[in-house]
Parts: C-alpha cells; sequence; structure tokens
C-alpha cells in the first residue's frame, strides 16, 4: 500500500530548519532580522503649504516590533526573529513623512508645530500583519485611520480609514515588507490629493484672517 507524503507547510519547514541549526550549533539562539518598508520615490518640487504630521499610534496587538502573521481570522501570531527597525507607528509616520513631501504637494513636511503649519496631520496603525490564506496564497495587509485637523482650532477637517492588501512575490517576511510597501505607496497616493487639497484651502482662509483674529472665529 502506497502512502502519499504531503509536503510541509513552508513557516514549519523553516521552523525545523532554524531548530535543526541550533542543535548542531549547540543550540545558539537563532539571528535576528530586521525589516523596514522600501523608501518612496524621487522627490518632486511644489506646493505652498506647510503640513504637521504626529507620530501615529498603533492598536495594541501590532504596537510591537515583532512582525504579526495569522493563518486565521481569530488567530494573530509573532515572528520571533523577524522584526520591524521600528514599531509600526513611527515606522508608518517615517513613511509617511518621506512620501507626502516626494509628492511635490507640500512646501514642507514638518513635525513640531510652525506659525506657517494650517493643518495637522495624525492617526493610527489599526492592522499591519501577514495574512496566510493558504499555503500558496500570502497577502501583506494594511489599515490605517488618516485625521486632518485645523492647526489652530484642532476642529477635525477630514478623516478615512484606509485598507489595503496586497500578495507577496515571495513567502517571506522580507516579502512581507515589499507587499506592503506597495500597499503604503497605494494609500499615500489616495489620500495626498485630498490632504493639499484642504490644507490649500485652510492656508488661504488664515492669510485671509485679521490678524486679530487668529483663529478664524
Amino acid at each position: 500500500m502506497n502512502t502519499r507524503i504531503l509536503p510541509l507547510p513552508l513557516r514549519l519547514r523553516l521552523a525545523l530548519g532554524l531548530a535543526c541549526m541550533a542543535c548542531a550549533c549547540g543550540a545558539r539562539t537563532p539571528e535576528t532580522h530586521y525589516y523596514q518598508l522600501a523608501a518612496p520615490g524621487a522627490s518632486q518640487r511644489g506646493g505652498d503649504t506647510v503640513l504637521v504630521l504626529e507620530t501615529l499610534t498603533a492598536d495594541a496587538a501590532y504596537d510591537d516590533e515583532r512582525i504579526v502573521y495569522r493563518t486565521t481570522p481569530v488567530r494573530l501570531d509573532y515572528y520571533q526573529y523577524h522584526r520591524w527597525t521600528s514599531a509600526p507607528g513611527i515606522m508608518v509616520t517615517a513613511y509617511l513623512e518621506r512620501a507626502l513631501e516626494a509628492s511635490g504637494r507640500f512646501r514642507a513636511v514638518v513635525r513640531d508645530a510652525t506659525a506657517d503649519a494650517a493643518v495637522v496631520l495624525s492617526g493610527r496603525v489599526l492592522a499591519i500583519e501577514e495574512v496566510d490564506r493558504s499555503r500558496t496564497e500570502w497577502l501583506g495587509r494594511l489599515v490605517v485611520e488618516l485625521t486632518l485637523a485645523d492647526a489652530r482650532t484642532g476642529a477635525a477637517l477630514w478623516t478615512e480609514q484606509l485598507e489595503e492588501t496586497e500578495p507577496l512575490r515571495q513567502q517571506s517576511p522580507e516579502g512581507l515588507a515589499g507587499a506592503l510597501s506597495r500597499a503604503m505607496s497605494r494609500i499615500v497616493a489616495q489620500t495626498a490629493p485630498r490632504i493639499a487639497e484642504l490644507a490649500e484651502r485652510r492656508t488661504r482662509v488664515i492669510r485671509t484672517m485679521p490678524e486679530s483674529h487668529p483663529s478664524g472665529l
């Protein structure tokens, strides 16, 4: 009677390989590898507004440098030896800063409030993870919520929750970093025009205000 031996899942093979290496090397701890989002494209000049960007927060399950993956909708796991170079909130903020600067829609994107800044962008990372739908279909999933507020009054001008998924070109943490980079690029492409439009509109309003009423009230 022939017995068919099914191939082991890739992650299990990797884990077994690491275990074997650890045994062969006297139980030495595996090396930790670090990943980050790919840098956006080259900068373009343009724009007449200054945007203040606050550091995004991250939901508790994702506020960790360890990379998150899931194989079911209800279970969440972490890679122990594959990590982000910084916490996801900080990493996504750094990407937004570089990408919005490179968009050519703003005179400057700054991290601290300035007198000529009309709006402030803040937000949350709601999910940043690898989703393994099957042995052959792995996705990067990114969910962020962005809020644009008046720099002087704090009133919300716009808020939106954005979700993107992107197939992994290679089933590995490095492949995940690439997939999430492409997802972030699409999020910036969707939101930068709206953010710039509202920033320009608010800047024009502020410039027409009497100096005795800086809040516009």
